[in-house]
């Protein structure tokens, strides 16, 4: 137990109420209950007084759980100065247990001699709850369920959710592969004009250089598919299934120049030679060849945007007759 030294300034007086009392509020107590012990020790108001640092515990068994100040009070009629503190104690062992005396010491700064009071002692009985031997006894009551928080219950909402999510993708990819389709379908390229297909078809077949190698079939072969493509493409022509002069005699009912269906039948009606009759033009016939399918296509591009026009300015000069002869 440490000792902590208090310094009591004032005048010296000798009296006989100077001593040392403890009190609790009760001397019987339930197991686990709380007591507050008293304590008040009076002494000259000039002496210095060495006050214990009560630890964790009081006595055998008795334990301390709360410390109070240490308060003081005065009475300058008969130069005494009085100090208090409360300590709560507790006992978790039934038994009567003797709580000891406790010592202070004090006296004047200058006196060699060293005065003690010390605390009356004092006895605490610690019992347990009675037992009624005559009633059976029951089962351990099991704890109270504590209520569940939004806190605590997030984690099994997010793992629910990704439950549902694997079981929808298993769904999801086994009816795809059912169907031998992908599983994620790319965003679609929009579709390029049929004569910007068309076009950049025929540069590339340019580019191949078929007949400088020979392969004049396959080159009127590659030909005469990227014309008849845009043909039905452009014109809703089933040309890629008919012959050349159903292809002409189709051509001929869209309102087509003459000069661009001439440069059609040049071409298809070369096509079939090489193609059925092994005919083997000269040089300067197949790059005419290409040269007028590119023209044909250029020529209709122009040719359908006239129609267009037209078309627009017919609409505009019936809208305009029918309003004047209202």
């Amino acid at each position: 137990m440490q000792i902590i030294w208090l310094i009591c300034p004032g005048k010296t007086t000798i009296s006989q109420e100077i001593g040392a009392y403890a009190s609790m509020d009760t001397s019987a107590m339930l197991i686990g209950d709380h007591v507050n012990l008293n304590i008040q020790v009076t002494v000259p108001e000039d002496n210095l007084i060495s006050w214990p640092a009560f630890n964790d515990t009081l006595a055998s068994n008795i334990e301390i759980l709360e410390k109070s100040g240490i308060d003081t009070s005065s009475a300058s009629a008969q130069g005494l100065r009085t100090y208090h503190q409360r300590l709560l104690i507790t006992s978790f062992d039934s038994g009567l247990y003797t709580i000891p005396s406790i010592n202070f010491y004090y006296g004047n700064r200058d006196d060699t001699i060293t005065n003690i009071v010390r605390t009356n002692p004092l006895y605490l009985e610690v019992h347990t709850m009675e037992v009624d031997t005559t009633k059976a006894i029951k089962p351990i009551k099991p704890p109270l369920p504590a209520p569940y928080t939004f806190k605590e219950a997030l984690p099994w909402i997010f793992l629910g959710l990704g439950i549902i999510a694997l079981i929808f993708f298993i769904y999801y990819y086994i009816r795809k592969h059912k169907k031998t389709e992908p599983i994620f379908r790319l965003k679609p390229k929009p579709k390029l004009p049929p004569h910007v297909v068309a076009l950049n078809n025929l540069e590339k077949l340019r580019h191949k250089k078929l007949w400088q190698g020979g392969r004049i079939k396959k080159y009127y072969t590659d030909l005469t598919d990227i014309v008849r493509t845009y043909i039905e493409e452009r014109f809703n022509i089933h040309a890629i299934e008919m012959t050349t002069d159903e292809i002409l005699s189709s051509i001929r009912e869209k309102q087509i120049n003459s000069m661009a269906q001439d440069k059609l039948r040049q071409t298809l009606n070369l096509a079939d030679m090489v193609k059925f009759a092994k005919a083997n033009p000269l040089p300067l016939d197949n790059d005419n060849s290409l040269n007028q399918s590119i023209d044909f296509v250029k020529d209709t591009i122009q040719q359908i945007n006239e129609l267009v026009d037209n078309q627009q300015e017919n609409n505009t000069t019936q809208v305009l007759t029918n309003n004047k002869q209202k």
